[in-house]
């Protein structure tokens, strides 16, 4: 075992450990289980085929994860409700992957990429809060070999049997391979486990999910119009300087890079990270949540340049800055996905009055367990609703500055999400560091159906 193991790593050391061998070794391994050039070209003459189903084979991949409590898990919300944004960025992962693993050609770059998610389901991944047990891991690869089995099969049976039997036996050997880089990460660790049971998933949901990843992977979804977002004076963001704002809900950074200016969405694709808070090292933007890393001047994942960040063009009009935010129509709402105890109503949306002030929320916006962003004398304020009351803080941790409002709140303590410094929320006193100051606290006063955030005298 590599010596380094029995020693603490940074976050930069997890990320990249192993992957200067991934090639070399997935290579070793395709020529092990007797994968040749020919078996290349086969997958690739079948590509079509296996694009046609990416689709229902990713649906039915999040669906059994979904109905199992131990792999469920990973998709929920702190008060057991399922994050649909982080499942469809998983969807969106997926999706590219297999149309990339169908094109046949496996370089460097994916075997690094197929080594990094090996590591990430492991403890010493980059985030140690995640750790998918090792059966889970190879169950899954086993679920997807069958699916694309199943797949080849429905379609060249009856039409070219020669090469439903060629691409069948690529495919397996391919799968071999990609099982043997996950499990190869996992080293010594075996955690025990029994059986707990199964959930009921809505597969048209997820269907209907895979089929929007699977679009926008192809770039598919095309906006209706785009709108002119207004960013800064031009001078008020000087070389290497960036401006995060925040538009419709949708939170950009815009960066003056190296004389170029670039706009991004403010949204990893790992987990929904504040990517654009990172650090700026050379081009590469790094996610301060998991370290992800981008390339900043066209947003793509380093390690998986298929997928990228979502970007905006950048206008300079008379010494002024500004955004195009592309306008998409919503896709009407899919039916609930079921779960073994019924998911929480979502709230059925509220217009908020156009007279209504930024230090004001409505009460439905925030029920019990939540948090929400306002903003008092231009300062970024987070509200919390513990156990029907209501509390505010100063948004950013007092550590680095990370967004409170996207931690996690348990009782009365709330987490950064950054790096893990805990407050109580009723007296922004520190619980656990690295941050070493309290919060700024703030009174809220409830009216009727509103809460009004006051701002400190």
């Amino acid at each position: 075992m590599d010596e380094k193991m029995d020693q603490p790593m940074s976050l930069d050391e997890k990320i990249q450990r192993g992957q200067s061998d991934a090639g070399n070794y997935f290579r070793y391994m395709l020529e092990f289980v007797g994968f040749t050039q020919d078996d290349g070209r086969t997958i690739r003459q079948a590509a079509l085929v296996i694009e046609k189903h990416i689709p229902s084979i990713v649906a039915d991949f999040y669906a059994n994860l979904l109905r199992y409590p131990p792999t469920r898990k990973h998709f929920l919300f702190p008060d057991g409700s399922l994050n649909e944004d982080y499942l469809q960025k998983r969807m969106l992962h997926l999706t590219n992957f297999w149309r990339r693993t169908a094109s046949g050609e496996y370089d460097d770059d994916y075997a690094r990429y197929v080594d990094y998610v090996g590591r990430a389901h492991t403890s010493h991944g980059a985030d140690p809060n995640i750790y998918i047990a090792e059966r889970y891991v190879i169950g899954q690869v086993g679920f997807m070999q069958h699916a694309i089995t199943r797949a080849l099969s429905r379609e060249l049976h009856e039409f070219d049997p020669e090469l439903e039997n060629r691409a069948i036996r690529a495919w397996n050997m391919v799968m071999m391979v990609i099982l043997e880089m996950l499990a190869r990460a996992y080293e010594t660790e075996h955690v025990a486990e029994g059986p707990s049971g199964t959930l009921k998933v809505d597969w048209e949901r997820m269907r209907q999910y895979a089929v929007d990843m699977y679009e926008l992977g192809l770039g598919m979804n095309r906006p209706s119009g785009v709108e002119e977002v207004y960013i800064a004076k031009e001078n008020e963001i000087p070389e290497g300087d960036r401006r995060l704002i925040e538009v419709n809900g949708l939170s950009l950074g815009v960066f003056h890079h190296k004389g170029q200016w670039y706009a991004v969405r403010n949204h990893c694709l790992h987990a929904g990270g504040p990517v654009a808070t990172g650090s700026l090292v050379g081009d590469t933007l790094i996610c301060p949540w998991h370290g992800y890393r981008y390339n900043l001047m066209d947003g793509k994942l380093l390690a998986d340049p298929s997928i990228h960040l979502d970007m905006y063009p950048v206008e300079l009009r008379d010494g002024e800055v500004y955004a195009l935010i592309p306008i998409h129509t919503p896709r009407p709402a899919a039916p609930q996905i079921d779960a073994a105890e019924p998911e929480p109503a979502p709230t059925a949306p509220v217009a908020v009055s156009a007279s209504a002030q930024s230090n004001e929320f409505l009460l439905a916006e925030v029920p019990a367990g939540r948090k929400k962003k306002v903003y008092v004398d231009g300062r970024e304020v987070a509200v919390f609703n513990v156990a029907g009351q209501y509390y505010a803080t100063q948004n950013n941790c007092t550590h680095t500055g990370g967004p409170l409002n996207e931690g996690t709140l348990e009782g009365q303590k709330i987490t950064c999400p950054w790096h893990g410094s805990c407050f109580n929320v009723t007296t922004g006193e520190v619980q656990r560091g690295p941050a070493t100051q309290r919060l700024v606290t703030y009174r809220v006063v409830v009216e009727g159906d509103k809460g009004r955030v006051i701002p400190n005298q």
